[in-house]
C-alpha cells in the first residue's frame, strides 16, 4: 500500500486499532504534549514483589553512553539520546530522534545505593532493592 501524502510530506496510514492514540496526537501534538522529540511515550513496565522493583524501558537505538539512569528521593529519573544514523535519506521516518527524558514516581522507598541497570537488545532494565522499612513484616502472633 502506498503512503498518503500530504503538503508534500508522506503521511502514515492510520489502521482502526490506532486511531484514538492518532486523535490524541493531533491534539496533544504527536509527542502527547510531553517531549518536543516525540518519544516520551516510550513503552515502559513496572512490577515489584516484597524485595524489589523492577522497570524496563524500551530504548531501541540508544546506547549505553547516551543513557542516564538516577534515582533521587522517591524518583527515578531516565535521561537518554536518540540519534539518526549519518549519512541516511528516509523516504519516511516514524521514529524520534533527540533527548528524552522521563521521571517515574517510585511506589515505595529505595536503596539508592543498591540499584542495577541494565541495556540489553534495545531494552533497559533496573533494579530497585527496596529500602527495609519498605518491605513487608511479618507480625508472629503470640499464644493468648
Amino acid at each position: 500500500m502506498l503512503p498518503n501524502v500530504k503538503n508534500g510530506a508522506v503521511v502514515p496510514f492510520v489502521a482502526p486499532a490506532n486511531r484514538l492514540d492518532a486523535l490524541f496526537d493531533r491534539l496533544m501534538g504527536e509527542d502527547g504534549g510531553m517531549s518536543p522529540q516525540g518519544w516520551a511515550r516510550t513503552p515502559m513496565a513496572m512490577w515489584a514483589d516484597d524485595d524489589h522493583i523492577w522497570i524496563e524501558a524500551e530504548m531501541p537505538g540508544v546506547s549505553e553512553p547516551d543513557l542516564d539512569v538516577t534515582v533521587h528521593k522517591d524518583t527515578l529519573f531516565i535521561r537518554a539520546e536518540r540519534k539518526p544514523q549519518e549519512g541516511r535519506r528516509y523516504v519516511y521516518n516514524g521514529r524520534s530522534f533527540g533527548r528524552f527524558e522521563r521521571a517515574i514516581a517510585l511506589p515505595e522507598a529505595v536503596d539508592a545505593d543498591n540499584v542495577r541497570a541494565t541495556l540489553k537488545d534495545g531494552v533497559l532494565c533496573i533494579e530497585l532493592a527496596k529500602r527495609p522499612e519498605s518491605k513487608p513484616k511479618k507480625i508472629a502472633i503470640q499464644a493468648g
